[in-house]
């Protein structure tokens, strides 16, 4: 079976979970023996496909011009990030007078008109999100969401929903061989540094009980004064890194005692099965998809009450870790077993 895979431009220049969810999915078909191509938005698909599946129903101005033209069967990964309460609180006025898809509509253009990402095209600006999404769904046989909490949200947000199934995101097989032995100690946090995902509160707190924080990520190109924000309040307990992947990420993992996600929302949050898989414990934001997504492999906390969750980060880095009891939980979400999900929704 030839699979084309379309994503937004930004995939490589701007990594980011669906960057992970592309490339792992990818790998574990062609692992089944599928022909698995990559299309960037903006290049043209290649021939002879029997299936079309598109990621990041967000950026539906992307994904429509190769929805509304390819005849054959179209798959779409939602990954739908609602940036509602990030919106509301960065831009009160403009919230409160577009509404969360009118200002949605509003990013896309300003990113386009910035030069950090390519013009939406005119269908896109006279249209808007939310119709430009529901016309997305019309052209769409079969919606995968990584939760049913996202499909919820989905159908409150854009109404009747297509064909839709619930599939988690893989563990890549690096995840899921044994951590390497050794001392295992700090707080990591991993992912691009913008206001959505919160760092600074943890940074702050670090710095306050200088506890070692290990921040991973590039700074969002979008919100270059977040990231001066986060340096500002940083203490001597406190390292910055770029984003990283491969043997580099599995190090960072391996030599850290406790993964924090402080996101004010994450649809699915694969980093923090990662961190399990790898012997890590998890603290995370107690909101929004995470609720479903992460109890399994980690407890959930209030962010807005500093003093239960630095109370809850002390006793995390205090208590010894149960590796063994990580990897058990974690075997079947291997990427090769996800897949077979996928495969299924392409029938």
């Amino acid at each position: 079976m030839h699979i084309a895979f379309v994503a937004r431009k930004t995939l490589y220049s701007q990594p980011g979970g669906d960057t992970v969810q592309v490339e792992q999915s990818a790998a574990a078909l062609r692992r089944q023996g599928h022909n698995v191509s990559i299309t960037t938005s903006g290049t043209p698909l290649p021939d002879n496909i029997d299936v079309l599946h598109g990621f990041n129903l967000g950026r539906p101005a992307d994904m429509l011009p190769y929805f509304t033209s390819f005849p054959g069967k179209k798959v779409l990964s939602s990954i739908y990030v609602d940036y509602a309460l990030a919106d509301s609180v960065r831009f009160p006025l403009l919230y409160k007078v577009l509404g969360k898809h009118g200002l949605e509509h509003l990013k896309t253009l300003a990113r386009a008109l910035n030069g950090s990402d390519r013009w939406p095209g005119l269908a896109y600006a006279l249209r808007g999100q939310r119709r430009s999404v529901q016309s997305l769904l019309k052209h769409t046989h079969t919606v995968l969401t990584s939760s049913d909490s996202e499909a919820r949200r989905l159908e409150q947000d854009f109404g009747a929903l297509p064909k839709t199934i619930t599939v988690p995101l893989g563990l890549a097989e690096e995840f899921l061989s044994p951590p390497k032995e050794g001392q295992k100690e700090g707080i990591l946090m991993l992912g691009r540094l913008e206001w959505l995902k919160n760092q600074k509160t943890v940074i702050q707190w670090a710095s306050k009980h200088q506890w070692p924080l290990t921040a991973v990520g590039d700074p969002n190109k979008n919100q270059p004064g977040y990231y001066r924000e986060c340096k500002a309040v940083a203490g001597q307990t406190i390292t910055f890194l770029p984003y990283t992947s491969g043997e580099e990420l599995l190090a960072l993992l391996d030599s850290h005692k406790l993964l924090v996600i402080p996101s004010h929302f994450e649809s699915f949050s694969l980093v923090g099965w990662e961190a399990a898989a790898r012997g890590m414990k998890v603290l995370f934001n107690d909101v929004a998809d995470m609720k479903e997504t992460l109890a399994p492999i980690g407890k959930g906390m209030d962010f807005s009450d500093e003093a239960t969750c630095t109370l809850r980060i002390q006793e995390a880095l205090a208590e010894p870790l149960d590796i063994k009891k990580s990897q058990a939980l974690l075997e079947s979400r291997s990427w090769d077993q996800i897949v077979m999900q996928i495969l299924a929704a392409y029938a």
